[in-house]
């Protein structure tokens, strides 16, 4: 008998472990190309021209004027949704669709900014991620 329970029970746990993940969900959206170090490495401060930058990255989503040159900013958006809903475990045995349902949803737009001086020429440049994690709050409660 311990034999088969020694048998049985991984592989019970591991059903019982796959099919609790088909009750989950996540999505990630990005909108606009989403940016790396790898992506702007070519970028010397002093040496490269904005129109250099312009010519890899694209046109930028901003280009503003400042005292000391010019700024140009390059947006992106990243979504993320998850959702994992327990109720889903009970389906089988009850005649109602019970939800217990967890979810989190987090925004975050982040930027890549070139800062050139008056010759149109990088002198600076650096990534600004959105740190704000957004709280969580389980849904029904």
């Amino acid at each position: 008998m311990k034999r088969v329970v020694k048998k049985t029970l991984p592989s019970l746990v591991a059903v019982v472990v796959c099919l609790s993940f088909m009750g989950c969900n996540v999505v990630r959206v990005t909108l606009n190309t989403t940016l790396t170090p790898e992506n702007v490495a070519f970028i010397v401060p002093g040496k490269t021209t904005l129109t250099e930058v312009i010519t890899k990255l694209g046109t930028p989503d901003t280009l503003t004027d400042a005292d000391s040159g010019v700024v140009a900013t390059y947006r992106f958006l990243d979504l993320k949704y998850s959702r994992v809903n327990f109720g889903w475990l009970a389906k089988p045995w009850t005649p109602v669709d019970p939800d217990l349902i967890f979810s989190r949803t987090g925004l975050g737009v982040d930027e890549f900014q070139v800062f050139c001086n008056p010759d149109w020429i990088v002198v600076q440049q650096g990534f600004q991620r959105s740190l704000i994690r957004p709280p969580f709050h389980p849904y029904p409660f």
